[in-house]
């Protein structure tokens, strides 16, 4: 049933396809009116059919189960740059969930609790090289701390011709040691990735303890 379930949706997105193709040969057309009104009917329909017979893979009902038992709100693939025992741009799945962020990578899941984290935001390349140009060398700004292969991403957006951005997650959180920490991500050249992410763990934050730095 699954089967012939997908193969009739596939059916449906290949004819929505046509439709859509035929509906905006129409509008090239003055006195296809009708046809207009046709081609945008069928797109409409054989879309709505197509999403509403596919079947999800069974993997991604699993995924879906496990997310839901976890209670995870987001969950995304990243690139590790900094901050864990794993080399740089190493793949991983960063999770946020009600009390932790869980990061996947490694074959390990590290944990860090919400009540840990004390800031999360995106930056890009340019904007960590700017940091890193700045008085604030040490790679504290505006209470955000970077760790020394992000002051080395600084550097090398400096460096770079091409002035294409790449964006980068940054978590500071307090460790087991109470020493303020830091861990970063490659979301590449798309926020939104990130954004995922930042999106759903800055309201569980937003009450948390400031860190105070001795510089």
């Amino acid at each position: 049933m699954r089967v012939i379930r997908n193969i009739l949706a596939a059916v449906s997105f290949v004819l929505t396809a046509f439709f859509f193709v035929f509906f905006i040969y129409t509008l090239t057309q003055p006195d296809m009116r009708t046809g207009k009104i046709i081609g945008i009917i069928m797109f409409l329909v054989f879309i709505i059919c197509g999403f509403l017979l596919r079947v999800p893979s069974k993997k991604s009902v699993e995924a879906k189960e496990r997310m839901e038992s976890l209670g995870i709100l987001a969950t995304v693939p990243l690139k590790h740059v900094e901050g864990l025992p794993l080399a740089e741009n190493s793949h991983c799945m960063v999770s946020v969930a009600e009390d932790k962020v869980i990061i996947e990578g490694g074959g390990t899941d590290f944990n860090i609790g919400v009540s840990q984290i004390r800031a999360a935001e995106i930056k890009t390349d340019v904007e960590i090289a700017n940091i890193v140009h700045s008085s604030a060398a040490k790679g504290i700004a505006g209470g955000l701390l970077f760790g020394p292969i992000g002051l080395v991403v600084g550097s090398r957006a400096m460096n770079k011709e091409k002035k294409t951005y790449s964006y980068y997650l940054v978590i500071n959180y307090t460790n087991s040691a109470g020493e303020l920490a830091v861990v970063m991500f490659e979301s590449g050249t798309d926020p939104f990735v990130a954004k995922k992410i930042t999106s759903k763990l800055k309201p569980l934050i937003i009450n948390n303890p400031k860190q105070t730095v001795q510089l």
